[in-house]
């Protein structure tokens, strides 16, 4: 049966002579019908599997813990970090909820979609995997999330020389100083640059190997200007690395960069280059198709010019 308790509406039920109460976690009937339904269907399975009827109450936080042991991609870590103050408590079935009020108070805050997106993206793949790996829940929760739209509001956002140059130079400490150098002089990710080893650094190339994003072997050239910085590996935590980069921003009163647009600046100043063919581009950022890199192709430079140049004469 259902009964309200202020908003909140329960569920109560007998099996097996053991009396099953729990919150719905929600004002809606219809949703609180939804959770009465798996909850029973989840007592039922036990039973059948010799159990006890009484459900286990897996957490989100259970399931985030356990989907980052099993190898959750580190590009995806600080997100799922985020996610936790809200969803943490939550037992796995009322998350969907739980993670549509997560969202409305991101909104509030004004983070942008692209960042809530990420984030609701945590939950969804630990909701799909407690569903269809783990046996966890008893229907599959994660399309129930629903993702903001991104239409038109693509971030493409690069710095110059310059203040790439005054950004690095407000760091503090020499191995965050190091580490921030390199990502924007060779492209690499925060994880890829955090993981390098010595094996790493055969000069003046910092090779990497299957492991990376794209599961893709990349060879990254460094220029002679930046290659003191190459002292692997970096004594440093991603928590301190983040706090340097965070402190030396607020320093150039620039708050809005983030890390991940070393990379991006990277990728632009060789995008402006016709000389340097997309495709070159591709193998340096690692990325698993030349789709991907195309976002940068209109910064390229006078590539109609080359076309000029490669045609003329040959009509004669």
């Amino acid at each position: 049966m259902l009964y309200k308790r202020g908003n909140t509406w329960w569920i109560k039920f007998k099996t097996k002579g053991e009396t099953i109460r729990r919150s719905a976690g929600t004002a809606s009937k219809r949703k609180a019908q939804e959770v009465e339904r798996a909850l029973r269907d989840q007592v039922a399975r036990n039973i059948h599997a010799g159990r006890t009827g009484k459900p286990v109450t897996y957490t989100y936080e259970d399931a985030l813990l356990k989907w980052i042991q099993s190898g959750a991609p580190k590009s995806m870590w600080s997100h799922a970090r985020n996610t936790r103050p809200y969803l943490d408590s939550s037992p796995l079935h009322l998350v969907v909820p739980a993670a549509h009020a997560m969202k409305a108070d991101m909104l509030r805050k004004k983070l942008s979609p692209q960042t809530i997106n990420r984030r609701l993206a945590v939950v969804r793949r630990v909701l799909n995997v407690a569903y269809r790996e783990w046996d966890w829940i008893s229907e599959p929760l994660g399309q129930k999330i629903q993702l903001l739209s991104e239409k038109g509001m693509a971030r493409e956002f690069y710095l110059s020389r310059a203040e790439v140059n005054l950004l690095i130079a407000s760091v503090k400490s020499k191995t965050a100083r190091n580490v921030i150098t390199l990502a924007a002089f060779t492209g690499l990710r925060k994880s890829e640059l955090l993981g390098l080893t010595v094996k790493n650094w055969q000069k003046p190339y910092i090779v990497l190997n299957n492991k990376t994003k794209a599961g893709k072997p990349r060879t990254i050239p460094v220029i002679e200007e930046v290659q003191e910085c190459v002292m692997l590996p970096f004594d440093i935590t991603e928590q301190q690395l983040r706090e340097e980069f965070e402190a030396a921003r607020e320093l150039i009163q620039r708050p809005d960069v983030r890390f991940h647009d070393l990379r991006h600046t990277y990728a632009s100043w060789l995008a402006k280059d016709p000389k340097v063919p997309l495709t070159t581009l591709r193998d340096l950022l690692g990325h698993s198709n030349l789709s991907v890199t195309s976002k940068y192709a209109h910064l390229r430079g006078d590539t109609m010019g080359l076309v000029t140049d490669a045609l003329n004469g040959t009509l004669h």
